[in-house]
This record gives structure tokens, C-alpha cells and sequence, in this order.
């Protein structure tokens, strides 16, 4: 409990929580899952100093500006009103924060190069560390500690092997005098632990992601790679001459995913052993040259079965399709059913269950298959992930990348694994 300004206010802290609070060392780095209260321990910690230190000056910075939203919200859950003096937003964002004692504390975005450089500071936060450039905390924030002998806390969620990381290792060592880390799971929060959340809502959470995601996102572990989807996919090449191309009788599923604006027309074919034996990728086609592509596709592989993105636009496209073409169903894609669609495709390249033609020691697709067959593999390993702070998993490519390719990938193997086809009707349902 804390007395300021005539009011008496209880800082509630988890027994983890707790431990890093008091613990002394200049430069704390908690990589920690989610749900463990990271945002709610490092303003705890500001407003605490900022209490007992009247007039010192804080940064509080993230690598995005949407990144600030979750601190905006603890600031004014846990502030009271009464310590406030002064207080400047934009965007229903905080941007600065004055106590009564002439404390003040700055919330900045690391969006813009070279923007965050400036007077001496006392302390400072670094949110969601492990996605912040390594030259913004050596180049323009680090110096910004030497005038007052000021300590740093850095916090998140681990997003594979980072400069992050070698901070991270440094404060493993109980002889490293200015440094400390901490690795702790989303359990930590748990009632059976001594912390807020019951464990079965942090079980909800866990138990709806793949392996790795869990690892990462409620373990804190560090993976290799940044919110990678997508692992070993070159080592699911098989040399060009171990597929065979289409043999005429055989079952060859194709997925496609349709182009809107400045995307790609993808059509990819398996067979169900996982093999691809078709690709084909165009820009900038009218819906009618579309319907025919994807037809002569399939026609290519015996009148393969034939699955598309039919959301939104999509809708009419299929309906053409389905007059035209018999063996053709629709996906809607929404949250659940993108989430389903990837993670389905995560597990099979896992497993080994969908392989590329093309040459293992070069680590490059096939170019014979197709010109832009290493599109794919490009999409592929690009594909990233992020958890939305309502706990859902939100899939897709990073900003200015494409995911054509991944979608229909991921459509041709949801076939395979649904197995629903209707052999002597010539067509397959879902469902």
C-alpha cells in the first residue's frame, strides 16, 4: 500500500510478479506468456517510482503505436484520477502522463526512425522488447540512461531468437551485477500459483493453439523464428524426379484462392499422398478469364476436385463455377475457419504430409514445375501469426507480403485431410 496525495491506494502483485518488483539489478528483462500481467507490473513499478521520486522523467516505449493501446488501458485502470495533473492523449491513446509531484512519464512509438532520441531519463519501459530493433535501444535509447544512472525494463512475449535473446542470456548469469532475467508461463498468474486467473482460463487458451504457438505464446519459450507459422519446409523438398507427374485415373485435388486488388490468382494441385504436381499463379485477371483458368486446370489432372476461397467476392465466382464445373465446393473464410484452414497445414508439414518437388541440395522448389514455384516457399516461410489480445490467433502475411500461394496450399490439404469425397457421385462435401 502506498499514501500519496492524501490518498491511500493497494498495489496488487502476483508472487512472480512480486519478486521482480523488488529485485535490484539496472536492467530487468520478463519474458513471459501471455496473460501473466507484464503491462500491469511495469506501470505498477513507474507509478511507484515516479511517486517517490518527484520531478524524475520516464519513457514508456513500444515498437508500434497500436503496441501503446494495452498500456493505456492499465494506466487508467490502476492511476488514480486524484494523481494526475496533467494528461495528453490522441487517439484515445495516452501520450503523456504529469502527477501531482512533477513526475512525468512519455509514451512513445518506435515507428519512425531515429525518433527516439532526447534529454536524459530516469527509467524506462520497453514494450514488447523482443520486436524492437536492436539499434533503438542501443543507438537512441540506451544513451538516453548515462545522465541519471537510469535502469530499464523490458517486456513481452519471446518472438524467436532476437538481440533480445543475447540480453536475455546475459541476465542468466548470477554474476552479472546489472542485469536479471526472468522466463515465466502464463501460469504464474494462476490461483493455484497465488495469481489472478483461474487455470482453466489459461488451459481455454493453451489448449486452442498448435504446439509451438503454446510453447511460445503461454510457456515464454524461445523459438527459432518470429511468430513463424511455417517450419522445415526445405525439408520437405523431394528431388524432381521422386514425383511423378499426374498419372491418368488417379484423385488430384486443387486448391485456389482468387485474386482481389492487387493479389495473385493461385491454383495448386496435390495428389493425396501430400505431393504437389501442379502450380500456377497470375496478376491482374478479369473474373471470366479466372473461372476458365481454374477449369482448364483442373481438367489438367483428370477433373481434379476443386476447392476456392469463396468469401466475399468470391460468391459469385463459385456460383459460375458450380454451373460450369461440377466437382467444386466453397470455403467462407472467417477467424475460425482461416485458423482452422493454416493450422491444418501447419501439422501436415510437420508430419511430413505434404511435399514439393524440387532440388534438396540447392534448397530451392522445382523450376521446372513452374517458373514462380519458389513464390510458394517464400510465402511460406514469411507467414507469420499474432495473438489478438482477445486471445485469438490472427494468421496471414506481413505488411506489403502476399499469402496467395499459403491459401491455396492450405485448401488443397484441407481436402486431403477431410477425406469426404464421393467417389461414385464424382463429387466431396465438407461438414
Amino acid at each position: 500500500m502506498i499514501t500519496a496525495n492524501s490518498q491511500l491506494i493497494e498495489f496488487r502483485l502476483h508472487p512472480k510478479q512480486l519478486e521482480i518488483y523488488h529485485d535490484a539489478h539496472r536492467y530487468k528483462l520478463v519474458q513471459a506468456g501471455r496473460r501473466f500481467g507484464k503491462t500491469q507490473l511495469a506501470w505498477t513499478i513507474c507509478l511507484i517510482f515516479m511517486l517517490q521520486n518527484p520531478g524524475c522523467l520516464l519513457w514508456w516505449v513500444a515498437p508500434l503505436y497500436k503496441e501503446l493501446i494495452p498500456a493505456t488501458k492499465t494506466v487508467r485502470d490502476i492511476t488514480p484520477k486524484p494523481w494526475v495533473k496533467k494528461q495528453l492523449e490522441n487517439s484515445e491513446i495516452i501520450r503523456y502522463i504529469k502527477l501531482f509531484n512533477g513526475s512525468e512519464c512519455f509514451f512513445h512509438s518506435a515507428d519512425r526512425e531515429d525518433s527516439l532520441r532526447g534529454s536524459g531519463i530516469h527509467g524506462l519501459v520497453v514494450d514488447e522488447a523482443p520486436i524492437l530493433k536492436q539499434n533503438r535501444w542501443e543507438s537512441e535509447l540506451k544513451p538516453s540512461l548515462i545522465d541519471y544512472n537510469g535502469w530499464a525494463l523490458f517486456i513481452g512475449t519471446p518472438r524467436g531468437t532476437t538481440w533480445f535473446t543475447k540480453l536475455f542470456t546475459r541476465g542468466q548469469d548470477p554474476l552479472n551485477m546489472e542485469y536479471k532475467s526472468w522466463q515465466l508461463s502464463s501460469y504464474s498468474n494462476s490461483t493455484e500459483q497465488g495469481g489472478f486467473l483461474p487455470k482453466a482460463n489459461i488451459d481455454a487458451i493453451a489448449n486452442d493453439m498448435p504446439e509451438l504457438l503454446r510453447r511460445q505464446e503461454i510457456n515464454a519459450e524461445t523459438l527459432e523464428g518470429e511468430g513463424v507459422v511455417f517450419r522445415n519446409i526445405v525439408n520437405r523438398i523431394k528431388p524432381d524426379k521422386e514425383i511423378k507427374p499426374y498419372q491418368i485415373g488417379e484423385i488430384i485435388v486443387v486448391g485456389s484462392d482468387l485474386a482481389k486488388n492487387v493479389d495473385y490468382y493461385v491454383n495448386i494441385a496435390l495428389r493425396l499422398n501430400g505431393e504437389v504436381v501442379g502450380f500456377e499463379r497470375y496478376n491482374k485477371l478479369d473474373w471470366p478469364f479466372m473461372r476458365k483458368r481454374g477449369i482448364e486446370f483442373c481438367k489438367r489432372f483428370g477433373n481434379a476436385y476443386l476447392l476456392i476461397d469463396s468469401s466475399g467476392v468470391g460468391d459469385p465466382v463459385f456460383d459460375e463455377l458450380k454451373r460450369e464445373y461440377g466437382k467444386v465446393e466453397g470455403y467462407k473464410f472467417t477467424s475460425p475457419t482461416k485458423k482452422a484452414l493454416i493450422e491444418n497445414l501447419s501439422i501436415m508439414l510437420d508430419n511430413g504430409e505434404i511435399t514439393f518437388p524440387g532440388n534438396p541440395e540447392t534448397k530451392e522448389f522445382s523450376t521446372t514445375l513452374n517458373p514462380d514455384f519458389n513464390v510458394l516457399k517464400t510465402e511460406l516461410e514469411s507467414f507469420t501469426y499474432d495473438l489478438l489480445p482477445s486471445g485469438l490467433i490472427h494468421y496471414g502475411a506481413p505488411e506489403g507480403l502476399h499469402d496467395d500461394c499459403v491459401v491455396a496450399l492450405a485448401l488443397a490439404a484441407f481436402m486431403i485431410k477431410q477425406r469426404k469425397f464421393i467417389a461414385p457421385l464424382g463429387a466431396f462435401r465438407f461438414g
